[in-house]
């Protein structure tokens, strides 16, 4: 193989780089940035894409949010790898505020509509010794939360990505043309 690694890396390894990477949390934003701006679609597809991987992010169900990406990128032909990247937003940093948010969110939608019933009126020490019908007391406005932020949140996700990879890619397009263009007065010995 090509890029294989000479000494390969213990299972221990790859978990710490998961947690906690060796290069830093700036240069992997950075990586996933410019792997983004790469990404061959336009750049609707790419900050649609984006966008649907946070806007997952903000639910619950955990396991399935590269299904849900995988199934949002089908139904709207936006990028599937740009929706996977976009889910990394929900990641072990990231989780615990935009489930507390996504929670306290689904609780107000519910008691706007009148549905105080599916709340849980407990503790949290309570809840952990009572039912799986009191945990989906939390699971519910969770989800419905999660998904109501997800979707009022998609527009901050989608602008910014997409004027993004509209910028890098128009300053690409002229660093090749300003690259041409010195080579053919190189080569031709025009000054124009």
């Amino acid at each position: 193989m090509l890029f294989k690694r000479r000494d390969k890396e213990t299972f221990w390894k790859k978990a710490k780089q998961m947690v906690w990477p060796q290069m830093g949390f700036r240069r992997l934003a950075d990586y996933y940035k410019y792997r983004t701006i790469r990404i061959n679609a336009s750049e609707h597809s790419i900050a649609a894409g984006v966008a649907f991987g946070c806007l997952v992010s903000w639910t619950p169900t955990f396991g399935t949010h590269l299904l849900q990406c995988a199934a949002f990128a089908w139904i709207t032909r936006t990028s599937l790898i740009a929706a996977f990247i976009g889910s990394a937003f929900g990641n072990f940093l990231t989780t615990p505020a935009l489930m507390f948010i996504a929670y306290h969110a689904g609780k107000i939608i519910l008691t706007f509509l009148g549905h105080e019933h599916l709340l849980v009126s407990h503790t949290i020490d309570t809840v952990t010794e009572e039912t799986l019908e009191t945990n989906n007391k939390i699971f519910l406005p969770t989800l419905i939360g999660g998904y109501a932020v997800g979707i009022l949140t998609f527009p901050l996700y989608y602008y910014p990505t997409f004027y993004m990879v509209k910028a890098a890619r128009a300053a690409r397009r002229a660093r090749i043309e300003r690259k041409l263009h010195e080579e053919a007065v190189e080569v031709t010995g025009q000054v124009k």
